[in-house]
């Protein structure tokens, strides 16, 4: 399977929520440096700490591995590196920065907080997320004819960080290994294709490759 049907999937699993930037660097792929790529784009230690805790929590170890021993964290780190712009990049770690300060705010720095605290953080975040993004839509919009701005189309449009975030674990996840193979239902070697086929009571999705 390629790189647009699996994120063509994974949309699917999102209710269609993937923002056009993620589509766009997606379905491109690498980025050569002159491109204005984030190829110099590297977390901390503590921050791809704080991005592997921040997977977790959104796809937490149940009866199927989470997003860590997925390797969620490193392949968001990854895909930042490789297919956003260097002004995105900045904008994600921004967004961590704002985390570790709201956890600080809180009693300590985000990885060492209890769940609870984490959460809500996380909600601040995802609030914060749509916020942004609602504005940046009423900015881009000429109020007099209703119609999308012309330097607006031309500009970068930048994914806020939360949604960046959740739209990256999300396509780390189902398209691991882990995930594919034990989380969904996994078909190593699909027969024919059949347009409808009934789920029985449980079952797994099935997985994206």
């Amino acid at each position: 399977m390629n790189r647009r049907d699996a994120l063509q999937r994974v949309a699917i699993m999102m209710g269609g929520a993937i923002s056009a930037p993620s589509l766009v660097a997606m379905l491109e792929g690498c980025k050569s440096a002159e491109s204005g790529s984030s190829a110099s784009f590297s977390l901390s230690t503590d921050y791809q700490n704080l991005v592997a805790e921040i997977a977790e929590i959104i796809i937490p170890k149940t009866d199927t591995p989470g997003a860590k021993e997925a390797g969620v964290g490193p392949f968001i780190e990854l895909m930042i590196k490789d297919c956003y712009s260097a002004e995105q990049g900045q904008h994600f770690i921004k967004g961590l920065d704002t985390i570790e300060e709201k956890a600080k705010a809180a009693g300590g720095n985000f990885v060492s907080l209890a769940a609870e605290k984490q959460t809500a953080i996380l909600k601040e975040m995802e609030a914060d997320a749509k916020k942004e993004s609602e504005e940046a839509k009423a900015k881009q919009i000429d109020p007099e004819t209703g119609k999308e701005k012309e330097d607006a189309k031309k500009s970068e449009k930048l994914t806020p960080f939360f949604q960046l975030m959740k739209e990256l674990t999300l396509f780390g996840y189902f398209t691991s290994e882990p995930g594919a193979t034990q989380a969904l239902d996994y078909v190593p070697i699909p027969g024919a294709y059949n347009g409808c086929i009934p789920l029985k009571e449980g079952q797994k999705a099935y997985a994206l490759s």
